[in-house]
């Protein structure tokens, strides 16, 4: 027999499994992978979806999961062709500046998968996943989300900017390789960070224990073995995106989106043409 979402799962495993989709594990933002940041944001839009309906399949009948999961899969497929192609413009930039190469790009991936599966999506389907990218920056952007599925997927991206788009790196990993006599530059190596990052985060603990300089930090950091890394939403922020990366990182990027719990309500027939 077979499954009513069959052809949904080929799909989104071939979407997977798309170079540039692949390459959003090589793409870094702040210090999280851009395809981390890609599982955070289906994550906050299943809560969303299940404050607002309790049960999915009560939601299913409301939102379309299909367009929702290859949406948020595509939403910063662009990061990874801009980095590619060498473009003048960031992705910020580019869905202000130019929407229609983010448009062209994501039409053109759809169109690959569906001549290589020989599957057609409907045309309402396909808007509404190229819709759900080109809004997802919202009032940032050019495009503002029209559809329940792009607005969830506008604030989960907002959300995930938010709390979970920090590099991790905190005071206490830097005051560890400095106390064994390393320099700034060798500190950034072992941390794959930048001089602002580690500047950063020196600065803020600083001003968690009144200092003024670094080798008062440093001798806080000798006598007690740590220091307080910032304000409570920096470490809440902090603290939260090492456990996202990690998370990720074991699990598999690939595998949490074809393991994802919408995958089980989506109906191949109300997505692709007989």
């Amino acid at each position: 027999m077979v499954e009513k979402n069959s052809k949904s799962k080929k799909f989104i495993d071939c979407l997977l499994n798309f170079q540039d989709i692949k390459d959003l594990e090589l793409c870094d933002d702040q210090g999280v992978k851009v395809s981390t940041h890609t599982y955070d944001v289906l994550n906050i839009s299943i809560n969303k979806i299940k404050e607002k309906y309790v049960k999915l399949k009560i939601a299913s009948q409301n939102v379309d999961f299909f367009a929702i999961t290859v949406g948020i899969i595509m939403h910063d497929i662009s990061k990874s062709s801009i980095k590619r192609n060498e473009e003048n413009l960031s992705h910020s930039q580019m869905m202000i500046q130019n929407p229609e190469y983010i448009i062209s790009e994501v039409y053109e991936v759809l169109d690959l998968i569906e001549k290589h599966l020989g599957y057609t999506l409907i045309k309402e389907v396909r808007e509404n996943i190229a819709h759900i990218v080109q809004s997802h920056h919202g009032k940032w952007g050019k495009v503002q989300p029209e559809t329940e599925e792009a607005n969830i997927v506008y604030i989960a991206d907002m959300e995930s900017a938010k709390y979970h788009r920090i590099n991790p790196v905190q005071a206490n990993d830097i005051l560890k390789y400095s106390v064994n006599g390393l320099g700034l530059t060798e500190i950034e190596k072992k941390l794959n960070c930048t001089a602002a990052v580690i500047k950063d985060r020196i600065r803020r603990a600083k001003r968690e224990l009144n200092l003024k300089t670094f080798a008062e930090l440093l001798e806080v950091y000798k006598e007690k073995g740590r220091v307080p890394i910032g304000d409570k939403f920096f470490v809440l922020r902090s603290e939260e995106t090492k456990k996202l990366k990690r998370f990720v990182d074991k699990q598999g990027f690939y595998n949490l989106f074809m393991k994802n719990p919408l995958m089980e309500y989506m109906i191949d027939d109300k997505i692709f043409e007989k």
